[in-house]
Order: structure tokens, then C-alpha cells, then sequence
């Protein structure tokens, strides 16, 4: 390893010598190889020369940058410069095991120049124009024992350039080189270096120029566990404009937006400004955007839009990749407090990578944290378990209760507060059967005697009944209970006589219709004689004539009740038939479902079963009604309109799967515009408007994942 900081260095020492000889070269043409194209580096002051870069843009700025693309990313921009001059780039970066690969290409249209002959007659020639193509080689400096951690980078471009101006044209050669290394023991700190533009001269008419050399040397620090920080300093030697200082700072404060800001201080005072830019990333996919105000000529507004295609490099980058998205995850985690979750998350991290510094200082952070908050819950669950033993002690069970709670909020598992409060339960139901008890005394002792004048009688089935009547007063009365078992006893004793005896009453009773209570002489029949089976079949015939009766009783109510309401069904289900033979659907459902209401309420069977078919039929015919309203709608870019008559299809017929489907697709469309706009009204701090928007953007996409994560974070 200190052979490969040896060299690193060595490099950026032969690269400074040379510096000064590139600040004297002067250029004059071929500003297509100054530009920085990429928005995000622009938006930081041009500053970067040490930071990694995951789109194509970054092999500009640094050959080396682009060591941290994973996987194919193809990336394309737009920068207006001044008034009339655009800059267009399209590229695309292909990692392989042996390092990563790019390709390029960049076109500079400097719009309508006139031009003159010696007298000032106007000439037509043809545009002003700069197409340059580049080819991009990156390699990491890394060592794979005892794992495999990267320390720096270096890269090389190729490039060739076509410029046109008027009639003529010309070709030139160069070449960048770059490199990026870690300062040892200084975590997060990075060296980065780039010498740019060597190569042939350019030759404009009869005079050659040199090209526009460039020497960078950059500082960086990046912070992931600080909402993905970075901050960049550069210094970059330019013979053609002087030298020039940049600054730049970025921050990602939500997962999907980053913003970044710069300054850049250059001995030409239309390059000092201050830059500023945005950034979106959603998954594969990443825009970018950077400005640049202008006191002497119009701001310059760059786009970039950047998508990951295809699969991973190798296990390793995929495995970096995930890795990042689980840390992100983890660290989301921890700012919302979710310590658990935050711990198991990081768990998971170092199970798999132990030596992930980031995520070892995260866990330890956690670790402290719940070991005060441990701490602190054990100080509190002693407080409680003392003022819940203390309003015991003075008979306050519901204060008790509440103490217990509070414990085992802080500490399920805590036994002495689980046995105080099931003490508490059963102190409680014991005194409402007391209370009971005393509320009910004088029926209980009038049942009580009245059972015991039957007993001794000899007329243990309604000693036994009586008994029952207490119980339900007093389901825990001990002397009912063991008097009931001892009734049992002396049934199972009696004689056959008694036995045929008791049969003989039990028939009366049968026979008298009085079937409940003829159920209680069987059952001591059975008691005493459990092989009378005779006896066991007129409890079951009883039982089934005790049902007989509650129906019978049941259908004589319900015939009184459907003599109330025949006439105004009747009148319902007419309406509703009138209604469909004019075609108003939406009046006819209405009515045949109130009659089936009624129909089903009051047993009007064919009523019912009348009803549901034209209702079946009719929500139907309207979910296809609405179902081509809504199209129409879409046909004319009304979204809204046409998610509510696919919606009203579908409450006509939630089978309809072709609403269904439009619904959805509508639902999407509808979801991204209100999610746009809510981050639209997020950027300028209205946050009640933006509230609104992604409320109304999950309306219609409840899965919106990225709308609930906004508006979790407004709320």
C-alpha cells in the first residue's frame, strides 16, 4: 500500500510542476473542452475534482471520477449558455471487472453569427459548431485482503475534436489524466488531480493554437451519515482565462432531493459567480439541474438526465449498491427514532460486512442511546412499582392499575407488575359480585328457601331449577354450586320408583306443552337412569318443539309486520320498474335497492330476489355507461373527470375490469401530477398546499411509496 500512495503522490507532484508552463499556453479556440457539462459538479462552483461521480458526466471533470459506476448508465444533458450558444452532451459509462469504460459525445451550436467582407458586405457561410467525441477509461486502486476496500482511482479520456467555423474546419487531439485517492488515516477526506487537454494544436485558418490546458487539484469530504454531505474545494490552473478557485457544498435532506450550491473565484470576472442547483434521484433514475446567474449576460441553465440500465458489474458492486440503499434505510430509521428497527438494520449490515465503519459508529450510537434510555426506563419502572404498591396499600385499585400499566409500557415482560394487575382483576370482579350479591340479597334468599322447601319435598328437579335462578343472579355462589352437585347425587340414588314417577310428570308436562320444564324431569330421569333412552329422546323432541314455537311465534310476527309494509314495497318495485322502462337507471337502482332492503328486512323472498336481478342488470348497464363516459374524458386529457366515472363504474360493478384497469392507469397518471406539484409546492416552503397535494396524489394511488415518505415527513 505505501508503494501505491508513493506513486499517487509522485504523480501530483510532476503534475504541479507543469502547471506553470499551462498557464502561460493561452488558447483561443476549442471552448467545447472547457465547459463542465455535468450539473452536478457545475452547481458546487465547478469544484470536484476529487469527488466519485455515478453518471457519465463526471470523466469530464476527473478521468477518474467515474470508478464508482456499477452498472450501465447512460446520461444526456443541455446547458444554455448565454444568449444563443447551446451545449449538448449524450454519453454512457459500461462497468467491466477490469475497470470502467465511457463513451461520449459532445456538440456546441454557437447559434447565428453574421459575418462580414473586408467592405462590410454581409457573407453567408455556413454556422459556428464544435463536435468533440471522448472515450473514457477508469480503474480503482484497491487491495482484497483481508476484504476488498478501495483506497483511489485513476483514469484517462481520449478525445477528438471537429470544429467549424464559417467555411473552415479543423481536427485535434488530447488527452486527460486524473486520479483520486483517500487520505490515510483520515476518514472521509479525498485527494483528486486532473490534467486536461494535452495534445495537438488547433488550427484556426492559417495559425495554429494550442489547446486549453487545464491543471485541477481538489479536496473533498464526504458525509453519508450527515444526510450525504459533501463538500469540495478546487484550484485549477487555465492558460487560456487565468486561475480560478471553487467551493462547492451538497446535501441530500430527503432520500429522492438534493440540493447543492458554489462559488467559483477566478481572475476573470465573468467566470466569478455563484452557482446553484437541485437534484432528483428515484431509483435508476436521476435529474439534475444547475444555474448560474450573470450580472454581465443571461444566467446558464444545465439539465441532466441520468438512467441506470441493465444488470451489476460484478457481486461486488451490487453488493456495494445494496449495501448503500440498506445503510440509507438504517439511518432513515434512526432520524425518525426507530432505534429497534435502526439497531436490526445495522445488525444486518455488519453481519454481512463487518468492517463498515459507517455503520459500526451508527450501531454504537444506538447502543449508548437505549442504553440511557434503559437506564432511565429502570429508574422510572421502580417509581411506578412504588406509587402502584403505595395506592394498594391504600386500597386505590384504579391508581394501582394505572401504575402497573405505565410498567409494562416501559417493560412487558415484568412479572411483578403482570401479577399485581391480574391481582387487581380478580379484586375487582370479586367486589362486583359482591356489589351484586348485596343488590340481589333478598331474591337470593327468597330463591334459596324456596329451593330448599322443594328439596325437602323431595322435588329435587325444581330444587334444582331454583338453584339454576340463583346462579344466574350469582354465578359464584359456592353454597348454589355445591347444593346443585348434591341434587345430582341424590338423582343418581332414588328408586326405580321414583324414577318412573318422575318420568310420569315430565309427560304430563310434555303433553301439557310445557316442554321446558318437562326437560328438567328428563334430565333427572337420565341422571338417575342413564340407560332410559326413552327419556333421553323426549329431551331432544322437546328441544326441537321449544324451536318449533320460537319460529312459529317468529313467522306470526313477521306475517304482522310484512301486512304494515306490502303496500309500500309494492309501490317501491312499481317506481323502480317505471323508472327503468324510461331509461333513468341511475332512479330505477335506487328504488329496487330500497325494496330489496325492505324485502330482505320483512322476508319478501321474490320481492328480493326480483330486485337484485334488475339491480344485478341495471349496474350493469351503468358501470358501461360510466366505464365510456370515462374514456371519452381520457380522449380529451380530462384525468379527473375521468377517474370519477371510473370509479362511479366500478360502484356499479366492481368486477368491471376494464374500469378497473383504466381506473388505475388514470390513478397513476393523476398521482404523479399532484406528487409533482406537492413537491413543487414543497421547494417553495408551502407546505400546507404541499400537504394537500400528496394527500391527494395517495387519493388516488394509495401505494405511492415516495408520496407517503413526502408526506410523512411534512406531517
Amino acid at each position: 500500500m505505501n508503494k501505491i500512495y508513493s506513486l499517487l503522490f509522485s504523480v501530483l507532484i510532476f503534475l504541479s510542476f507543469v502547471s506553470g508552463a499551462i498557464a502561460d499556453a493561452g488558447s483561443n479556440s476549442a471552448q467545447i473542452f472547457v465547459h463542465n457539462p455535468n450539473p452536478v459538479t457545475q452547481a458546487m462552483g465547478d469544484a470536484g475534482a476529487a469527488l466519485t461521480s455515478d453518471i457519465t458526466h463526471g470523466a469530464i471533470l476527473n478521468p477518474a471520477s467515474t470508478m464508482i459506476v456499477y452498472r450501465p448508465v447512460v446520461s444526456i444533458s443541455n446547458a444554455s449558455l448565454f444568449s444563443s450558444i447551446q451545449y449538448n452532451f449524450l454519453g454512457a459509462q459500461f462497468p467491466t471487472k477490469i475497470g470502467n469504460f465511457g463513451i461520449a459525445a459532445m456538440y456546441t451550436g454557437y447559434g447565428d453569427i453574421p459575418y462580414y467582407d473586408n467592405q462590410g458586405n454581409p457573407l453567408k457561410m455556413d454556422a459556428a459548431n464544435d463536435l468533440a467525441f471522448i472515450i473514457n477509461y477508469s480503474v480503482p486502486i484497491k487491495r482484497k485482503i483481508p476484504v476488498e476496500t478501495i483506497y483511489g482511482a485513476v483514469g484517462v479520456n481520449l478525445k477528438v475534436l471537429r470544429s467549424a467555423l464559417a467555411d473552415y474546419t479543423s481536427e485535434a487531439f488530447a488527452a486527460d489524466f486524473g486520479g483520486i485517492v483517500k487520505i490515510p488515516n483520515m476518514d472521509n477526506f479525498a485527494l483528486g488531480a486532473a490534467y486536461k487537454n494535452f495534445g495537438s494544436k488547433f488550427k484556426a485558418v492559417e495559425e495554429a493554437y494550442p489547446l486549453p490546458e487545464i491543471f485541477t487539484v481538489g479536496l473533498a469530504y464526504e458525509e453519508n451519515d450527515f444526510y450525504n454531505l459533501k463538500v469540495a474545494f478546487d484550484f485549477s490552473s487555465q492558460g487560456y482565462s487565468g486561475n480560478f478557485f471553487s467551493a462547492g457544498l451538497s446535501v441530500t435532506p430527503v432520500y429522492f432531493l438534493t440540493f447543492r450550491g458554489g462559488v467559483k473565484l477566478a481572475d476573470e470576472s465573468l467566470n466569478a459567480d455563484i452557482r446553484l442547483g437541485l437534484g432528483f434521484k428515484y431509483q435508476s433514475l436521476s435529474i439534475d439541474y444547475a444555474y448560474v446567474p450573470s450580472d454581465h449576460i443571461n444566467g446558464t441553465h444545465s439539465f441532466n438526465l441520468s438512467y441506470a440500465v441493465g444488470h451489476f458489474a460484478n457481486q461486488r458492486a451490487a453488493y456495494d449498491y445494496y449495501l448503500m440503499n440498506h445503510y440509507r434505510e438504517g439511518a432513515e430509521l434512526y432520524a425518525k427514532k426507530d432505534l429497534i428497527g435502526a439497531r436490526e438494520k445495522f445488525d444486518q449490515i455488519l453481519s454481512v460486512y463487518p468492517e463498515h465503519r459507517a455503520s459500526q459508529r451508527f450501531l454504537q450510537r444506538i447502543v449508548d442511546e437505549l442504553s440511557d434510555i434503559d437506564a432511565f426506563n429502570a429508574r422510572r419502572v421502580n417509581e411506578y412499582m412504588q406509587k402502584a404498591a403505595k395506592a394498594l396499600n391504600n386500597g386505590d385499585a384504579a391508581k394501582a392499575s394505572k401504575f402497573f400499566r405505565l410498567v409494562l409500557e416501559l417493560d412487558p415482560e415484568n412479572s411483578f407488575a403482570k401479577d399485581g394487575l391480574n391481582n387487581i382483576d380478580e379484586y375487582t370482579r370479586q367486589a362486583t359480585l359482591e356489589r351484586e350479591r348485596i343488590k340481589n340479597k333478598d331474591r337470593i334468599e327468597y330463591l334459596w328457601g324456596r329451593s330448599e322447601k322443594f328439596y325437602k319435598e323431595g322435588e329435587f328437579v325444581r330444587a334444582k331449577e331454583t338453584l339454576g335462578f340463583i346462579l344466574e343472579v350469582d354465578p359464584e355462589n359456592r353454597s348454589a354450586k355445591d347444593a346443585v352437585v348434591n341434587i345430582d347425587n341424590q338423582l343418581s340414588k332414588i328408586s326405580a320408583d321414583k324414577v318412573a314417577d318422575m318420568f310420569g310428570k315430565g309427560m304430563d308436562l310434555y303433553n301439557q306443552g310445557n316442554f321446558q320444564e318437562a326437560i328438567g324431569y328428563f334430565e333427572a330421569v337420565v341422571i338417575a337412569a342413564p340407560h332410559r333412552r326413552d327419556a333421553q329422546e323426549l329431551i331432544s323432541k322437546s328441544e326441537k318443539n321449544i324451536k318449533e314455537l320460537e319460529e312459529d311465534e317468529r313467522r306470526r310476527k313477521v306475517e304482522f309486520a310484512q301486512d304494515k309494509v306490502r303496500a309500500e314495497l309494492y309501490r317501491i318495485f312499481e317506481s323502480g320498474l317505471k323508472y327503468y322502462e324510461r331509461n333513468n337507471l341511475s332512479e330505477s337502482v335506487k328504488y329496487f335497492r330500497r325494496a330489496k332492503e325492505i324485502a330482505d328486512k320483512y322476508e319478501f323472498d321474490e320481492y328480493s330476489a326480483n330486485s337484485q336481478n334488475y339491480i344485478t342488470k341495471i349496474s350493469y348497464e351503468l358501470s358501461e355507461i360510466h366505464y365510456k363516459r370515462g374514456f371519452e374524458f381520457v380522449r380529451n386529457n380530462d384525468f379527473e373527470s375521468a377517474a370519477r366515472e371510473y370509479k362511479t363504474a366500478l360502484s356499479y360493478n366492481p368486477k368491471n375490469t376494464s374500469a378497473a384497469f383504466e381506473y388505475e392507469r388514470v390513478g397513476k397518471e393523476l398521482a404523479n401530477k399532484y406528487y409533482e406539484e406537492g413537491m413543487s409546492y414543497y421547494s417553495r416552503s408551502d407546505f400546507e398546499k404541499a400537504r394537500s397535494s400528496l394527500k391527494r396524489a395517495l387519493s388516488f394511488d394509495p401505494d405511492k411509496s415516495e408520496a407517503k415518505r413526502a408526506l410523512e415527513r411534512l406531517q
